[in-house]
């Protein structure tokens, strides 16, 4: 199987489209399945809260004083998987958290299951290798891997169709549970941190029992 074959399962199991949201302080939660989006009044900041495969929470960048747009919402019981992307005018966020067991079922060969928890966390960036140039084993080794807060990540520069730079970055967490969260964050603004975005976000996950 390739490795677009995630991407597929994604777009298959696809059940809500993009939609155009103008936030503030009276922001309702927006429910989808069961997966949520709402803001933090201490923050001001809005959060992912999803049980899909699991209970956890996941901070964002994005104020619900400002305007954000989701699109490609997924929550999907048959795949374990929840999905959404977030995305303000200078930022995109993807959140992605599936279950690593059933994708190593579905494609084995991309997600091998005998391979120790660290190396886990690395096969999502040869599986989303849109987003991180031709990712292969031999390209692993640009890859951070922080073993405290068990989780991996990347950074890139590349460019665009039209030439112009894209700052990527990318984080990937195995959970206790075996489940992957994976968070990919993108700008082409020149003052966007995203690296700084991207870990304060994988750092932010909170389990919830």
């Amino acid at each position: 199987m390739k490795k677009t074959s995630l991407f597929i399962l994604v777009t298959t199991a696809l059940i809500l489209s993009g939609c155009a949201l103008l936030m503030g302080t009276s922001m309702r939660p927006i429910v989808l399945g069961k997966m949520m989006i709402y803001f933090r009044a201490t923050t001001s900041k809005i959060y992912i809260a999803t049980e899909m495969p699991e209970k956890l929470e996941i901070d964002t960048p994005f104020d619900a004083n400002g305007q954000f747009y989701y699109k490609d919402a997924v929550h999907d019981t048959t795949l374990s998987m929840a999905t959404v992307t977030l995305q303000a005018a200078d930022l995109k966020m993807l959140f992605f958290l599936f279950s690593y067991s059933k994708a190593s079922r579905n494609n084995p060969e991309i997600f091998p299951n005998d391979i120790s928890d660290s190396l886990k966390t690395l096969r999502p960036f040869v599986a989303f290798d849109k987003y991180f140039g031709e990712s292969s084993d031999n390209d692993l080794t640009s890859i951070i891997y922080n073993s405290e807060a068990h989780y991996a990540y990347k950074c890139i520069t590349r460019k665009l169709e039209d030439g112009s730079p894209e700052d990527v970055c990318g984080a990937s967490r195995l959970t206790d549970k075996g489940n992957i969260i994976l968070v990919i964050m993108s700008s082409v603004a020149f003052d966007a941190n995203v690296r700084v975005e991207l870990l304060e976000a994988i750092n932010s996950v909170e389990f919830k029992n």
